[in-house]
């Protein structure tokens, strides 16, 4: 493999591991929610007195996914190793990222005895998710057309946005945020890279949307009155 290829492969990996650093500031929760200590989450509100273990059905709205401002930005690369993603490419990263986290969400709450329904009504629990600030690290075979391997410290990161609502009245009753990283290595030296094709960035995805998943499940299970 090409050194030289394989050098500019290091940088653009390891410039979206650290880039960012200043995220923008999650938003004030709405009038009527209150910031709740958490073990599992960033940030979680909820309503005085709300008591989401009541609720066993759960509606999960479609994924709203948006990307870092810096994703996907123009680089120079002398080497002609690697290519800024098309808008196709773009949008079919945001279908299967928004898919990958409604499937872990419907998979993680039936698990635990929800049913999942179709529509919002009396009894329902309403789930709105969003990912913002998503970055995906340079995958592969789309960066490079798979014509080069590509080593990162992470598979990316996403903040979880998670509005939860009344299904029949929509008043809302808690708002998450939480920032992840997914797949981190904890070494500092370049043998502590990762290689990142897409399956396997996928996969580690999907890994973060279950955790995020399981921890709604802690919290809202948590708020039982006793």
């Amino acid at each position: 493999m090409n050194l030289r290829a394989l050098s500019g492969l290091f940088v653009v990996a390891l410039s979206g591991a650290m880039a960012g650093l200043t995220q923008a500031a999650a938003p004030a929760p709405p009038e009527g929610l209150v910031s709740v200590r958490s073990w599992n989450l960033d940030e979680l509100y909820l309503r005085p007195n709300a008591d989401l273990v009541t609720y066993r059905r759960v509606v999960i709205d479609p994924v709203q996914v948006t990307f870092r401002s810096d994703w996907n930005r123009d680089f120079v690369d002398p080497h002609a190793s690697l290519r800024r993603l098309t808008q196709d490419d773009v949008r079919r990263i945001a279908e299967e990222t928004g898919s990958g986290l409604q499937g872990a969400l419907t998979e993680v709450f039936r698990a635990r005895g929800y049913e999942i329904v179709a529509a919002p009504g009396p009894g329902v629990l309403r789930l709105s998710p969003s990912l913002k600030d998503v970055y995906v690290n340079a995958v592969e075979d789309l960066y490079t057309g798979g014509t080069t391997k590509s080593f990162t410290k992470d598979a990316g990161e996403a903040t979880l946005l998670l509005d939860v609502r009344d299904g029949a009245t929509g008043a809302l009753l808690g708002r998450v945020v939480d920032r992840r990283t997914a797949n981190e290595t904890k070494g500092t030296q370049r043998g502590d890279l990762i290689r990142s094709p897409r399956v396997q960035s996928n996969f580690w995805f999907e890994d973060l949307f279950r955790k995020w998943s399981v921890a709604c499940v802690k919290e809202f299970e948590a708020t039982r009155k006793t």
